[in-house]
């Protein structure tokens, strides 16, 4: 009966055995698991960093050449209302002397201003 109590003591240990090491690799598995969810994580997160970068200098970039094109657009702005200024000069004392000069003119055939 010795040995049937040996085997049965061999068959439980490896029973025991066999259990604890089931229990390892399910350990082990849930750990390589989670390291495996961490890294994805990790380098999603890297992904979405990136990509939050591009969109900052994207938006830095755009500012910038709108700036640009508002300063580009003041100084045309400016330049065309020096131009009309210039011209206005230019234009005016002659405008005003041939509007005078049709003033009188109405006057004098008239006979004079009107009393």
């Amino acid at each position: 009966m010795s040995s049937l109590q040996e085997a049965l003591a061999v068959l439980l240990g490896a029973e025991s055995e066999g259990v604890r090491e089931v229990q390892e690799a399910r350990a082990e598995a849930e750990e390589m698991v989670k390291k495996a969810s961490e890294r994805m994580a990790h380098e999603q997160e890297k992904r979405l960093e990136g990509a939050r970068s591009k969109a900052r200098d994207l938006l830095d970039n755009a500012r910038v050449a709108a700036d640009e094109e508002a300063r580009q657009i003041s100084e045309l702005g400016r330049e065309e209302r020096e131009r009309m200024e210039r011209r206005f000069r230019e234009v005016a004392p002659g405008v005003v002397r041939a509007a005078a000069r049709e003033n009188v003119e109405r006057l004098l055939r008239r006979g004079g201003p009107a009393a």
